[in-house]
């Protein structure tokens, strides 16, 4: 099995970075002749909707809410059986999941039916304080457990993984977290008296907005600047604190693929107080982007932005933090260069078939 020529890849969630890395993987994979790819997302998911123009080879129905999911689980004999009529006949050689959702197990058991090998890519080991739904890893794991290998975009993930005796690590390929292109522009940012600064993401505990809120306290720059704080959460103290101060907004909403574009152009840098972090899809889009971006030097942040002179690295504490914003306010934010996203894409999947390619004539662990 040491050739691969017919390769589906698979995410099946329906909003954020999931199905992103599923398109984006599978465009890459596309790029190399060899290759014949599929693509399956969940119907619902959202990259689909709009001008994004994402060709998808098998839309699978997912479902809405908990008692949608619970009725997929009864219908599960069904779904097995189309997707085996799907994959039978395209002799699929390699089958990719771009990032675990709760159905995975009905696709796990129609691949061992056909004896199809696949690989899981990871980005949490564990879930993060404030995560609505930590069953989510309990199915991972058993996921985890069929699958010839699994890759992470960084070492720090991988590591958890090891320690946690979730896979071998021999089982484990480590790569990293390309760029996420989303036709941002330098050219539409408008004029401005002040410098635009922007927090984007889950607003959960583990993503620092307390550390935020006492640094601004702490700061005293004669700069005009504004903050604004978007991404759907709790609604707690913390935001707020955040919404009382003069210079920051908060929006406490999910921000739909189609808005990401003009929200990355309205700002000059990017925020990333977090407390933890595996990776993370913003500090993805903001390099892409070609933005600066404070961020903490917290778990696989440090890898992500070792290598970037557009990055600020401070600790996860206030003082840390104000002494940051003060730096990013005083630097020229107009000169940052952005990324080939189709190149950084490349490079990444060329390695991981690489790597992939040897471990699959190695029985995986069951």
């Amino acid at each position: 099995m040491s050739v691969c020529k017919n390769i589906l890849v698979w995410q099946w969630g329906k909003k954020g970075a999931g199905p992103k890395i599923a398109v984006e993987l599978a465009k890459a994979l596309k790029q190399h002749k060899e290759y014949n790819v599929l693509l399956s997302l969940s119907e619902n998911a959202e990259i689909l909707s709009g001008t994004s123009k994402v060709i998808c080879d098998f839309p699978v129905k997912t479902y809405q809410s908990i008692a949608g999911f619970l009725l997929r689980w009864i219908q599960s004999p069904w779904i097995i059986l189309s997707l085996i009529c799907f994959f039978k006949p395209r002799k699929i050689d390699l089958a990719i999941c771009a990032m675990s959702a709760p159905l995975d197990l009905l696709m796990v058991l129609v691949l061992r039916w056909l004896k199809i090998p696949f690989v899981l890519i990871i980005h949490d080991a564990q879930p993060h304080p404030g995560d609505r739904f930590p069953i989510q890893y309990l199915l991972q794991r058993c996921v985890i457990r069929h699958a010839k290998a699994v890759i992470t975009f960084s070492n720090h993930v991988c590591k958890q993984l090891v320690n946690q005796k979730q896979i071998a690590s021999n089982r484990i390929i480590c790569l990293w977290h390309p760029p996420f292109d989303y036709g941002i522009s330098t050219s539409n940012r408008q004029p401005s008296d002040h410098i635009h600064l922007l927090y984007f993401g889950r607003l959960l505990p583990y993503k620092g907005l307390d550390l935020l809120a006492e640094a601004l306290k702490l700061l005293h720059i004669d700069k005009a600047f504004k903050i604004r704080v978007i991404g759907s959460g709790p609604q707690n103290k913390i935001l707020e604190l955040l919404a009382a101060h003069k210079n920051v907004v908060v929006e406490n909403r999910w921000v739909p693929d189609e808005e990401i574009a003009p929200l990355i152009e309205w700002s000059d840098a990017i925020l990333l107080p977090y407390r933890e972090a595996s990776q993370s899809g913003v500090a993805a889009i903001a390099l892409a982007a070609g933005k600066y971006v404070l961020s903490t030097n917290v778990g696989g942040l440090v890898e992500q932005f070792q290598h970037e002179k557009q990055a600020i690295l401070c600790d996860p504490t206030s003082e840390a933090i104000a002494l940051g914003l003060a730096d990013l306010l005083q630097r020229d934010l107009s000169n940052a260069v952005q990324k080939d996203c189709a190149a950084e894409w490349s490079k990444m999947t060329n390695l991981m078939m690489q790597k992939i390619k040897p471990l699959l004539d190695i029985p995986h662990e069951s």
